[in-house]
């Protein structure tokens, strides 16, 4: 409403993010299991965190670079 396009959009691609960071959460866990054999509990550890913060990190070198022209 007031129009400020950059920041909506910002925000728009870390929510996009996230909502995917519950398939690749899956697709770490798939490939953590497959590699590392883990505990089930250090496996859902690991994954909890790789699925947001790569995600995260991506959307934000997005943004930079979308903005820094």
């Amino acid at each position: 409403r007031k129009g400020d396009v950059n920041s909506h959009t910002s925000f728009m691609y870390r929510s996009y993010a996230l909502a995917l960071s519950a398939i690749t959460l899956r697709a770490w866990k798939y490939l953590i299991v497959l590699l590392f054999h883990p505990h089930p509990m250090d496996a859902y550890r690991i994954v909890a965190w790789l699925g947001w913060v790569p995600n995260l990190f991506i959307a934000e070198l997005l943004i930079r670079k979308r903005f820094k022209k």
